[in-house]
C-alpha cells in the first residue's frame, strides 16, 4: 500500500453524493429537532475547514503523492460540510460561523508539526465515526439517513488514510518515547468523547447511546486506529477488509455502499 492507493482511492470516491435524495418530503419533527439540531450545527462547522494549515504540514513531508491525496482528503471534508449545510438549510437550521469545541480542536492542530496534527485530526475523525452511526439512527429522515451512510463509508478511508501516514511517522522517527506519547493522546481522546458527550448528547441518546456505551464505542474504534498505526497492523476498512489500491470498497453488512434508490421507509 503507498500514499498513491489513497490518492487513486479519493480521486475514485468523488461524486458519490451527487444522487442524494434531495426530494425526500421528511420535515423534521419538533422533537427530532430537539434531537439532532445542535450537533447537527456543531459538526457542520466542524467539517468546514478550508485546510490551508492542513496541507502546508503536509507539503513538508515532500512527498508528493501524499500532498495530492491530502488534498483530495479534505476536498471530501469540505463536501461533507457543503452536504450537511444544504440538509440544514433545507431544515430550516441556522449554520454556525463559530463553535467552541471546533476551535479547541483547530488551536491544538496547529501548535506542532504534521504527526501531532495528524493525532489531534484522527480524535476528531473516530468521534465523528460514532456521532454519524448514532445520528444514522436518530431521526426517520431518509435522506439524512442517507449522507450519515456515505459519510461514515468517508470516515472508514478518513481513519485508514491518517493511520497510514502515522505508522509511516513513526518509522521515520524511531520508537524512542511512543509509551508516553500513546498515553498523552489517549488522554486527549477520553477529553474529546466527553466534550462531544457534553455538546451532542440529546442526539446520542437519541441514537441509542449514553455516556457510558458512547465512550466504550469510542475507546474500541480508538484502540482499532491504535492497532492499524503497528508496523505489522492491518489497514482495513470495517469487516477486516484490506484497502484496495484503485476501486471503493465498502465495508460488509449494514455499512455497503448506499445503492442510489436507497430511501428510507416513512
Amino acid at each position: 500500500m503507498t500514499f498513491t492507493d489513497f490518492k487513486t482511492y479519493f480521486q475514485a470516491n468523488q461524486g458519490h453524493y451527487a444522487d442524494l435524495a434531495w426530494d425526500d418530503p421528511h420535515q423534521l419533527t419538533a422533537s427530532e429537532l430537539r434531537a439532532v439540531r445542535a450537533s447537527l450545527q456543531t459538526f457542520q462547522r466542524g467539517e468546514s475547514s478550508e485546510g490551508h494549515y492542513l496541507y502546508a504540514r503536509a507539503k513538508q513531508l515532500g512527498d508528493d503523492e501524499y500532498t495530492a491525496a491530502m488534498r483530495l482528503f479534505i476536498k471530501e471534508e469540505q463536501t461533507h460540510a457543503a452536504v450537511l449545510g444544504r440538509f440544514l438549510d433545507q431544515q430550516g437550521i441556522a449554520r454556525l460561523r463559530g463553535h467552541w469545541l471546533d476551535s479547541v480542536f483547530r488551536g491544538l492542530r496547529r501548535v506542532l508539526g504534521l504527526e501531532h496534527t495528524l493525532r489531534v485530526l484522527l480524535v476528531a475523525e473516530v468521534v465523528a465515526a460514532v456521532y454519524y452511526r448514532a445520528l444514522f439512527s436518530a431521526t426517520y429522515s431518509g435522506l439524512l439517513q442517507q449522507i450519515c451512510r456515505r459519510i461514515m463509508l468517508d470516515e472508514e478511508m478518513h481513519l485508514n488514510f491518517q493511520c497510514f501516514a502515522l505508522r509511516h511517522l513513526a518509522a521515520a522517527r524511531g520508537g524512542a518515547g511512543g509509551w508516553l506519547r500513546r498515553q498523552v493522546y489517549r488522554g486527549l481522546m477520553a477529553g474529546a468523547a466527553l466534550a462531544a458527550y457534553a455538546t451532542s448528547r440529546s442526539a446520542l441518546k437519541a441514537g441509542g447511546y449514553g455516556l457510558f456505551s458512547f465512550c466504550a464505542a469510542i475507546a474500541a474504534e480508538y484502540a482499532r486506529t491504535e492497532r492499524m498505526q503497528r508496523a505489522d497492523g492491518l489497514i482495513a476498512v470495517r469487516g477486516g477488509q484490506p484497502v484496495g489500491p484503485a476501486v471503493p470498497v465498502g465495508p460488509v453488512g449494514a455499512w455497503q455502499w448506499p445503492s442510489q434508490q436507497l430511501r428510507a421507509a416513512q
